[in-house]
């Protein structure tokens, strides 16, 4: 690969960078597998980036222009930073970025390949919930896209707040986890089997012989 493709090949992969500030706990994180959530937190480390990330982080971008044409979303605001103190764990965050938000709602786009509703409903929809609760909205959309059909559904519903206790709960566990050095009991992934295989943490995860027995919420 020359100097030139090699430099417009990590400007597109910088869409994926993010600094992760000490005692931060990202919303994304707990919707996935906790286990994998202690590694990211315990070793400040984000997930080296594919192409599918990169045109999802990509198609993101372009929602700033295309959704303002629509009066559904006239004056929205985009990429819109929240965070939330982790209950009974001072010093530690709760943090998030949410798609769009516009006066009384919150919208998350996610951009997959094929439309796997049942499955994928349970831990996006938690994000999204999450977002509302930290941003003072009172709806919510999961808006799910199929990158090569165009296919597109849209989830809508209050937020959730038990699906929101259960988020602070698991965050206040992962602090616990962090600050006694112990590796989380391994659960199923959340979201397919496709997390463990892409998973950055897999070779370390499935050796491990000693994990401590703490078990999410």
């Amino acid at each position: 690969m020359s100097e030139l493709q090699q430099r417009i090949r990590s400007l597109f992969f910088s869409f994926r960078e993010r600094r992760r500030t000490p005692n931060e706990i990202y919303v994304s994180d707990l919707t996935g597998c906790f286990r994998k959530a202690w590694f990211a937190v315990k070793f400040n480390a984000s997930p080296a980036p594919s192409p599918a990330m990169v045109s999802g982080k990509l198609l993101h971008h372009v929602l700033r222009d295309v959704l303002p044409g629509d009066e559904l979303f006239r004056g929205a605001e985009f990429e819109v930073e929240c965070s939330v103190p982790v209950e009974g764990c001072s010093g530690w965050v709760l943090k998030g970025k949410a798609d769009v938000a516009t006066v009384d709602a919150v919208f998350e786009f996610k951009f997959t390949r094929g439309l796997e509703y049942n499955r994928a409903h349970p831990a996006y929809y938690a994000q999204v919930s999450a977002y509302a609760f930290m941003l003072g909205k009172t709806k919510a959309y999961l808006c799910l896209v199929d990158r090569e059909s165009w296919d597109v559904q849209v989830l809508e519903a209050e937020p959730d707040v038990d699906l929101w206790n259960s988020m602070q709960a698991e965050a206040k566990l992962l602090v616990e986890c962090l600050g006694k050095d112990e590796v989380p009991k391994l659960n199923s992934p959340r979201l397919g089997d496709w997390e463990c295989e892409n998973c950055p943490w897999r070779v370390i995860c499935v050796n491990l012989k000693e994990a401590q027995a703490v078990e999410p919420v």
